[in-house]
């Protein structure tokens, strides 16, 4: 399949990754953000209304978990509707542990529930030989704001620090990511930013043009606007 974009070991697919995950070479880890499984009822104040507008018939439907099992090293972004099952294929072989990402800006989704401040991913690994990064770095506890720099265009962007840190514990620079769920290409940016060759794959063209876009700026600064970590100053 031609790519849609393609410089400096970056290379975007426009399509359905169930058919183009076959055609694709061995990368060193898989991180991605999949359309979460989201159901809601009722009504609720005007940013929780806009947020399930912008998600519904898109983002909201789930994935097939089962696309994972070919790779040994991957992190995979979930809600609780998915966690149980993403963890009892992790249990099957391999190592794994279960991050989370806490953010003190969340979404005011309530509703008379708990408050979403918390998200999980889920990081299914081989051996000890396949975490990298430093001591603060691998820490299954992440603490970073929800904010954005700047507009991306996409209503479930995942902070670039956030995205950054994991592809330092799960990856080592030169090696290859991917990413099946693109969406505005943040893990793609990470990976350029951090020295990695990266492939993602995006049904919707039109997040595929942003991402393009993303790449063709300079090299990003990576520091977060609020620490990863007590103690830490940075990414």
């Amino acid at each position: 399949m031609r790519p849609y974009f393609e410089e400096d070991g970056i290379t975007i697919y426009c399509g359905d990754c169930r058919e183009i995950l076959p055609t694709l070479p061995n990368v060193d880890l898989v991180l991605t953000d999949p359309p979460y499984e989201i159901t809601s009822t009722g009504g609720g104040i005007g940013a929780r209304r806009k947020y399930l507008s912008d998600i519904t018939d898109h983002l909201d439907g789930g994935f097939d978990v089962g696309i994972l099992r070919a790779f040994p090293n991957w992190m995979c972004f979930c809600a609780k509707r998915t966690l149980v099952e993403l963890l009892s294929m992790a249990s099957e072989s391999g190592r794994w542990a279960l991050i989370t990402w806490n953010k003190p800006n969340p979404t005011p989704l309530v509703n008379g529930n708990y408050l979403p401040d918390t998200e999980y991913i889920v990081h299914h690994f081989r051996t000890s030989a396949d975490l990298h990064g430093g001591y603060a770095e691998r820490s299954r506890f992440i603490l970073h704001s929800a904010e954005q720099n700047g507009d991306m265009g996409h209503p479930t962007v995942k902070p670039l620090g956030v995205i950054s840190r994991l592809m330092k514990v799960g990856s080592m620079e030169g090696q290859a990511i991917l990413d099946p769920f693109m969406g505005s290409g943040t893990t793609l940016r990470a990976a350029k930013d951090l020295g990695r060759r990266a492939i993602g794959i995006e049904i919707e063209e039109r997040y595929c043009e942003i991402a393009a876009n993303r790449l063709l700026q300079g090299v990003l600064d990576l520091a977060p606007e609020k620490p990863l970590h007590p103690g830490e100053s940075g990414v």
